[in-house]
């Protein structure tokens, strides 16, 4: 089963001080990156619905499917456009002069971030987002046992098809089936299987960002399919707080690499020096400060991209060793 193929109609300060004193020693002395402290995180709410699997290549964010870190993740809409159907209302990314119509994937810039999802009342009716019928026509949300239940999840899609929930609720999340099966009542039980319990699709959701959860090591780096010695296409993966941005190292100055597309986990980055063998970047984390306080890793070209080489189709992941500074 594909996108949209479920039930629709249409196909303190000492403290705190003393704990971040040790916390940085535990960085230094691991090298493991921590989270970037944030803000009290925005609630948002919406509806929740489900998909089967990413596309053969992945997802809009640019990371194959055996790469994702957790089954457990979620598509955001790319337009907030109510009563706009559309196949494509706009290209992508969407231009800056029509921000107004951006929904929650925001041009790929929430891509690897992870949200924590909660369950809230349910439509008593089902229906399947037609285009303009509404999200729960003809019958009424109330609570039922699975309202309180949570999950956490990694963003890694976008949902742009031309129906109720894709255009006219900018907070819908859709979400994983293994990831609909993954949800924790609040007394630390499973929920179980909540699409064949009649529980979901139409089901209100209330969620937030959030830093990774037990985050352990460090970012992964992949080229991607067609890197070769004049492009060097690069997959970020395992963030610990999302990313808004790549910056490489040309040799003398540091550089902005661009984002491909909006596929937020990829950017398009240049070697450190005119042998084009060797890459220098850094992660600019979705807070806008550099990841790990400027972190810099190092890296030579992939296995199949050496010499004249050029990684092919079926070569849409090709991990890199580096080092850090």
């Amino acid at each position: 089963m594909t996108r949209f193929q479920y039930l629709r109609e249409k196909s303190r300060a000492p403290l705190t001080a003393l704990l971040s004193t040790l916390m940085l020693g535990s960085v230094a002395a691991t090298g493991a990156i921590m989270p970037s402290p944030a803000a009290a995180a925005e609630t948002y709410g919406g509806v929740g619905t489900w998909f089967d699997k990413v596309g053969d290549t992945g997802g809009a964010c640019g990371v194959p499917p055996d790469q994702i870190e957790s089954q457990n993740f979620v598509a955001l809409n790319v337009w907030d456009m109510p009563n706009d159907f559309a196949d494509a209302p706009s290209q992508r990314p969407i231009p800056a002069d029509k921000s107004n119509i951006k929904g929650m994937y925001d041009n790929g810039l929430n891509c690897g971030r992870w949200v924590r999802i909660k369950l809230s009342d349910f439509c008593d009716v089902a229906n399947g987002g037609a285009p303009g019928a509404g999200i729960c026509r003809g019958g009424t949300w109330a609570p039922d046992r699975y309202n309180g239940a949570t999950l956490n999840a990694v963003v890694t899609d976008s949902c742009g098809d031309g129906n109720e929930w894709c255009r006219s609720d900018r907070n819908h999340l859709d979400v994983s089936r293994h990831g609909v099966g993954g949800f924790t009542m609040p007394d630390g039980t499973p929920a179980g299987d909540l699409i064949g319990a009649g529980a979901w699709n139409n089901r209100k959701v209330d969620w937030s960002f959030i830093p990774a959860p037990n985050y352990r090591g460090d970012i992964e780096l992949a080229f991607a399919e067609g890197a070769e010695r004049y492009y060097a296409p690069l997959i970020i993966s395992n963030l610990p707080n999302g990313i808004h941005g790549v910056e490489y190292f040309d040799g003398s100055t540091w550089q902005r690499a661009k984002m491909n597309g909006d596929n937020g986990q990829r950017y398009t980055i240049d070697a450190n020096s005119a042998a084009k063998t060797s890459y220098t970047v850094r992660v600019i984390e979705a807070n806008g400060q550099l990841l790990n306080g400027g972190r810099q890793y190092t890296f030579g070209r992939a296995d199949c991209a050496q010499g004249s080489g050029k990684c092919s189709p079926s070569q849409n992941y090709n991990p890199v060793t580096y080092t850090t500074k």
